[in-house]
């Protein structure tokens, strides 16, 4: 009798099982809630950190510029960034070959007349070729020729020079001052618009000497820079 009461289980620790197999259920479904709560939270982090890092370009801040007024003419340009940066290859010589070429072509002095004329015929494509040996042509009463003659002589100095957004189009910003002898009759500043191109013709060792790059021009144009008295 002894052996068959024994034999069967309490109940009382059955209900004792039950209760704890019901805990470890709970704490298995809370373990997984917080799972998910932390993922989520994990991921809510994540968009957050990738939207900061996606707005970061939006939040930089342009270098100061240096504006340069000039006095006379009212004139703006830009001096320097504040900032180290160097310009690139291409720009420094297309600015070198962009003043020698407006050097050649509005400067006069009767020595250095017949040097000019070859340089710009050489840096010129046909039509601006053209057009600039018209100007210069003798027979046209406002050719340089006929203004200035043998004892008068017109400096040009570069001031500027910006390029505009299309390729290979840029301003020069130019002072041309007469003279005679050591007296200065006139200082003028114009704006020298300027298209050009850099070929790859063959030329001539002497061609070479002058212009070795091939840089063409292939439209200009000279305006007047006039600022209206305030």
């Amino acid at each position: 009798m002894a052996a068959v009461l024994s034999s069967r289980s309490d109940p009382f620790e059955q209900i004792g099982i039950n209760a704890e197999a019901s805990d470890v259920l709970r704490a298995r479904r809370r373990e997984r809630v917080w799972q998910w709560v932390a993922g989520f939270s994990l991921m809510i982090a994540a968009l957050a950190v990738g939207a900061v890092v996606g707005l970061t370009p939006l939040k930089s801040v342009s270098p100061p510029v240096v504006l340069r007024v000039d006095n006379a003419t009212g004139a703006v340009d830009v001096v320097s960034v504040m900032k180290q940066t160097q310009a690139s290859y291409s720009e420094v010589i297309d600015k070198y070959w962009l003043s020698r070429y407006v050097g050649y072509r509005e400067t006069y002095s009767d020595a250095m007349a017949f040097p000019n004329y070859k340089a710009v015929s050489l840096m010129s494509a046909g039509g601006v070729g053209e057009q600039y040996y018209r100007s210069i042509n003798p027979d046209n009463p406002k050719s340089p020729v006929r203004v200035y003659g043998q004892n008068q002589q017109v400096d040009v100095s570069v001031d500027a020079i910006t390029f505009l957004g299309a390729n290979n189009v840029a301003q020069v910003r130019l002072t041309r001052t007469e003279r005679a002898g050591a007296q200065t009759r006139a200082v003028t500043h114009w704006i020298a618009t300027i298209t050009y191109r850099y070929l790859a013709s063959p030329l001539s060792e002497q061609e070479r000497l002058i212009n070795p790059l091939g840089f063409q021009v292939t439209d200009y144009r000279l305006d007047p820079e006039n600022v209206s008295a305030q």
